[in-house]
């Protein structure tokens, strides 16, 4: 990022020139004028240069402090059904949605700039979780899950912690803290995986529309509207019992397909096909736009595109990313 350099000021001194007599004006009574000696007045000091701070990778909003840029990220799945309070994801930078079984959301929470003291209920890791943050390269905090999907993640080259590896993950729940404490040495920042907006820049550079709502319906799974909070400059959700808050929604439609377990336990499970292309819905600020989005592989950044194939370029801030299967009613108002 680059960085502004603010200009030093300096004082100087005054130049103090004796006139005679010869004015013809009255001279002033005694004690009715301060006369201050201009060497006698203290300096004002002049301001210390402050540095901007570096932008976070996901967020692209600065940091609040700069060693945060540069250090691992924290990725934990969550199981939220409609009467779920889950916790932490008000810190998270990033969050994925993808529609589950049950009426339930299988989320994949991401967490950088902002640090959280509890975040759950962890759950199983899916393939979701293992493409959709392959290309941040965080440290994964998990609850086991069936034997191909673990097959899955040990070949991604991941590096992951569970309850089995000490007190990382207690009754349910974790933290950043205690997820990189666990995590092993000498992990990686992520890579961006947005374009964010700079200076001003619009979302789109063309078919840009004002939006104050956005919905996304689909059959057997939980409703998810979010409104834009003009006032905050954010737009607001609610996922379980919890209410979220994002600078950016970023809907990406795709095909679902269902995977059939055995390990630990049979059971069949929708899963969202996030690799390859399609159509791209996303609201950031008061404004909307439509495009297509493209992730070729596990270690691709998915890039969104609006109608003419230029970036889309979101506001810096949170963002969430939600998978729409092809049947659902993704609607801006």
């Amino acid at each position: 990022m680059n960085r502004r350099q603010m200009l030093r000021t300096a004082l100087a001194p005054a130049l103090v020139v004796a006139f005679g007599t010869a004015c013809s004006e009255p001279q002033p009574d005694a004690g009715s004028v301060d006369v201050v000696d201009p060497g006698s007045a203290p300096a004002t000091p002049a301001p210390s240069p402050t540095p901007s701070l570096p932008a976070g990778p996901l967020t692209g909003a600065p940091v609040s402090a700069a060693p945060l840029a540069g250090r691992q990220a924290v990725a934990v799945p969550l199981r939220v059904s409609p009467s779920t309070t889950p916790a932490g994801l008000d810190a998270a930078d990033l969050v994925y949605a993808e529609f589950a079984e049950s009426d339930t959301l299988h989320l994949t929470a991401v967490f950088h700039s902002r640090d959280a003291a509890k975040i759950g209920p962890v759950a199983e890791i899916r393939p979701v979780d293992i493409r959709s943050v392959g290309v941040l390269h965080p440290v994964v905090g998990y609850s086991g899950g069936p034997t191909g999907f673990l097959t899955q993640f040990e070949k991604s080259g991941l590096a992951g912690v569970t309850p089995d590896d000490g007190d990382a993950i207690d009754d349910g729940y974790t933290s950043t803290a205690a997820l990189l404490k666990a995590a092993p040495k000498g992990g990686q920042p992520p890579t961006p995986p947005l374009d964010h907006a700079t200076d001003g820049a619009a979302l789109a550079a063309r078919d840009l529309v004002p939006a104050t709502e956005l919905s996304v319906t689909v059959s057997g799974g939980p409703p998810m509207v979010w409104r834009y909070d003009q006032k905050k400059s954010l737009w607001v959700g609610k996922v379980g019992t919890a209410t979220v808050t994002a600078a950016s929604v970023i809907v990406l439609t795709m095909e679902y397909r269902t995977l059939d377990v055995r390990n630990p336990s049979p059971r069949s499970l929708p899963s969202a096909n996030v690799f390859g292309e399609g159509g791209v819905v996303a609201v950031s600020g008061p404004s909307s736009a439509k495009g297509r989005w493209r992730k070729p592989g596990q270690g691709m950044v998915c890039t969104l595109a609006d109608t003419g194939g230029d970036l889309l370029h979101p506001q810096p801030g949170n963002a969430w990313v939600i998978y729409a299967p092809t049947t659902a009613k993704v609607t801006v108002k």
